[in-house]
């Protein structure tokens, strides 16, 4: 076994991990104490690390260890295991020794690896693919800061995801936080702010100039102040729970009920090193009120999603994320609440599900503000890609249109990282007729947001990437290239917006069948969500030319067929409000009373009901006819079933190949009933008397009979109970559980027990079942541990 002194040698480097070279870890040996500092390109932090000299391993908190006998066989790699991975079958996470600290012996240094140059790619083997999308996440640009409202001595603040809200620690050398760029960007604001010392956890005031706080991963608006009066107004409103704060939050699971509230004490437990809160009697009062905006179903990413908007008062730490989870439907991504689902989120979602869209305070002349801070696109791109979805309403707490307040806003006002594109539509708003882009382009204010965003000009790929906001004339001229603002309404773009699904439902379609034809299964399934989608936008856009050309009665379209118009770029909630009314051409012969299209999915259970055990091959569904006729009337147009359509309906079907390596279907609730019936049957091989012994924590139960090993069934009163013979043989005294046994040798029979322990734990089983008539008494514990019986 290694000595303390030669483990301290072994760790006593720089570190990195193996998949984030960028991510270094340093040791620190204090007396008895040890440490470890991560540094990434997000903060830098102090960790505790505990030695454990009685099996020699290092423990991180109590989630990983690492055995110094591993450093021992290989110096340059550190391999951390699983806590419940106490054999070490396969390391959660590896370091790689990047280089000897300051002040190490000559020549140390020489034989390790050196630290990869910023602009040199580091050499190692050939990554996974799962290590490539953590480095590609961790390449993404973090946006920054922006002044929202500017009120002279208040300010609206948004704060972008992964930014901190308290003032670094005085060691800290780089990271995201916000008060700091506070003191660096913005003038005006008074020294004294920056002294501000407490803790926004357990203040609520925030560090700084800021006047609360939001989680690291959550996005959204803050109030900040420039006075030290400002500051204590602010203050003041969060004190007296008069500031308004809604979010927009993605849980897992379907939320059946449209509206609720929230209403249970939270209490936050904060150490060194983390800050978590839980429900209790004993926390203070919180309460949310929750409005389900829309659900989802995604069989490839886990099941049903509900995105909720929540509106709270009383701002506890983590108010959301905790009653969330104690509600049922924890919040996506969530790493603190939800860690169990944690990795699966992430593949998709790559942050908390979680954004502040609304905030509502009083300025320092008391007049209401109302400030609007719509969906940044990162969480855009995760719905987008949970495909279309259903909306009961688009009334949000009975005063706005969601879909306006939240992710579509006029092209004027403001939205995260649309300074430019704000200014170019203000510009746009004043005329009424085309602007050239030379004359854009020579605005003073335009050139300093340019310069500020490091642009040198308007041009055509800025103009591609926001098309959705300006509309381009006479792109072949540079001369007289000019653009205008894109109208939100009138046919003529209703026209122009069908034409344009219309082409990408054909050709999502061709590269579906493409893919099924490949065998690239889990490619076409993904295709077919936005096939799905994108047929769903085109309903809904041939009702509303319908009914603009007079065409048959339907009914009123819901606000949200305004929303749908616009917003096809982002693929959001395409279904949403859409008349279910059939929009195929094919469909429109059918007879009357014969609209609604048949389900694929009853129609193909009706034909496994007529096959013997529900069972049939997967080839005589897509060769039946009939079932056939129903796939080309599906909308989109169904070509066969395979393995990801059964795959996205596998409560109703289960997929499985044969003894003959072919492939079946069955009916899933077959296969449950087929289960239900092979555990009935097993568990009546089972004596009546091991079942009746467990089920005697009911104390209605009926009495176990004795019957001395005899066949004959014993008449009621005659034949002594089992409490009866144990309370005669205990008539003598005090004895231990085997000693019953050996009084009473046709119980442990009786009960199918053949080990001694599991004998004397069902004796105890069935005698705690009785306490007025027997004492069990537990003594010793362990190897040691036995049962003492009396009588009461």
């Amino acid at each position: 076994m290694q000595t303390i002194a030669e483990i301290k040698h072994g760790l006593n480097y720089i570190w990195g991990k193996e998949s984030d070279l960028n991510e270094t870890y340093d040791f620190e040996f204090s007396g008895g104490s040890w440490s470890c500092v991560r540094t990434n390109a997000a903060d830098s932090r102090k960790f505790r690390v505990v030695f454990d000299a009685t099996n020699c391993r290092l423990w991180w908190g109590q989630s990983y260890f690492m055995d110094p006998a591993d450093l021992a066989k290989k110096p340059e790699r550190v391999q951390w295991y699983r806590a419940a991975d106490q054999a070490k079958s396969r390391a959660a996470f590896v370091w790689r020794r990047l280089r000897a600290k300051p002040g190490a012996k000559p020549g140390a240094q020489a034989a390790l690896p050196r630290r990869p140059e910023p602009d040199r790619a580091p050499r190692r083997s050939p990554p996974s693919k799962e290590s490539e999308k953590r480095e590609a996440r961790t390449k993404v640009p973090v946006p920054l800061p922006e002044i929202m409202l500017d009120l002279e001595e208040v300010l609206v603040i948004y704060k972008p995801p992964h930014w901190k809200v308290e003032l670094p620690a005085k060691d800290a050398q780089d990271g995201f936080f916000l008060p700091s760029w506070l003191r660096e960007r913005v003038e005006g604001i008074d020294p004294k702010l920056f002294e501000v010392e407490s803790n926004p956890a357990l203040s609520g005031t925030g560090f700084g100039p800021l006047s609360h706080r939001i989680d690291q991963e959550t996005s959204g608006p803050l109030l900040a102040a420039r006075t030290v009066v400002a500051h204590k107004h602010l203050r003041s409103q969060f004190h007296k729970t008069e500031v308004s704060k809604r979010y927009v939050c993605l849980v897992h699971g379907r939320v059946n009920s449209p509206s609720g509230v929230l209403d249970a004490s939270i209490r936050t437990l904060r150490t060194d090193a983390t800050t978590r809160s839980e429900i209790s009697a004993a926390g203070d009062w919180a309460e949310t009120q929750y409005q389900t905006i829309a659900t989802f179903e995604s069989g490839a990413y886990g099941g049903a999603y509900s995105l909720l908007a929540c509106d709270i008062t009383s701002g506890r730490t983590h108010q959301i994320r905790v009653h969330m989870q104690h509600f049922g439907h924890s919040l996506v991504s969530d790493d603190k609440y939800a860690s169990q689902k944690l990795e699966q989120d992430r593949t998709w979602c790559p942050r908390l599900f979680l954004h502040c869209y609304r905030l509502c305070f009083r300025d320092m002349r008391r007049r209401a503000q109302v400030v609007i801070c719509p969906l940044p696109d990162d969480l855009k791109a995760a719905l987008t890609r949970l495909g279309a979805a259903e909306c009961p309403s688009d009334l949000l707490f009975e005063e706005t249109s969601w879909q306006r307040e939240v992710f579509r806003p006029p092209h004027t006002s403001w939205r995260p990282g649309t300074e430019v594109q704000r200014h170019v539509a203000s510009i746009l708003s004043k005329v009424n007729e085309p602007v050239l882009l030379g004359d854009l382009n020579a605005d003073p204010e335009l050139k300093r947001l340019l310069a500020k965003e490091n642009i040198n000009g308007i041009n055509k790929a800025w103009l591609a990437k926001n098309w959705h906001a300006f509309e381009v004339l006479n792109v072949h001229d540079e001369a007289a290239l000019s653009l205008k603002l894109r109208p939100t309404e009138g046919p003529e773009l209703l026209e122009q917006q069908i034409e344009a699904v219309r082409s990408e439902v054909e050709e999502l379609q061709r590269q579906k069948q493409r893919a099924v034809a490949e065998e690239q299964y889990l490619q076409a399934a993904e295709i077919k969500r936005r096939v799905e989608a994108a047929a769903a936008e085109l309903s809904s856009l041939l009702a509303l030319e319908d009914t603009e050309d007079g065409g048959p009665a339907r009914p009123a379209p819901k606000p949200a067929q305004s929303f749908q118009q616009d917003v096809r770029d982002e693929a959001l909630f395409p279904s949403l409000g859409a008349p279910k009314l059939p929009s195929k051409p094919e469909l429109e012969d059918v007879g009357e009373g014969q609209t609604e299209v048949p389900s694929l999915q009853e129609a193909i259970l009706t034909f496994l009901d007529r096959k013997e055990g529900s069972i049939c091959h997967i080839n005589e569904i897509n060769n039946d006819r009939s079932l056939k006729e129903v796939m080309a009337m599906q909308v989109p147009k169904a070509t066969a079933v395979n393995k990801a359509w059964l795959k996205q309906h596998e409560d109703a079907f289960t997929l499985f190949r044969g003894s003959d390596n072919e492939m079946y279907v069955v009916k899933t609730q077959a296969v449950r009933d087929q289960k239900a019936k092979a555990k009935a049957k097993a568990d009546a091989k089972k004596m009546p008397a091991y079942h009746q012994v467990i089920q005697k924590a009911d104390v209605d139960a009926a009495p176990l009979v004795y019957e001395y090993g005899s066949n004959k069934k014993p008449e009621d009163g005659q034949a002594p109970t089992w409490q009866d013979k144990f309370r005669e043989v205990l008539q003598a005294g005090r004895l231990t559980a085997p000693e019953l046994l050996a009084r009473v040798p046709l119980f442990a029979p009786a009960m199918g027990a053949s080990r001694p322990r599991q004998q004397q734990d069902l004796l105890v089983t069935f005698l705690q079942t009785w306490p007025d008539l027997f004492k069990v008494e537990k003594q010793g514990s362990g190897t040691e541990r036995q049962y003492v019986v009396s009588l009461k």
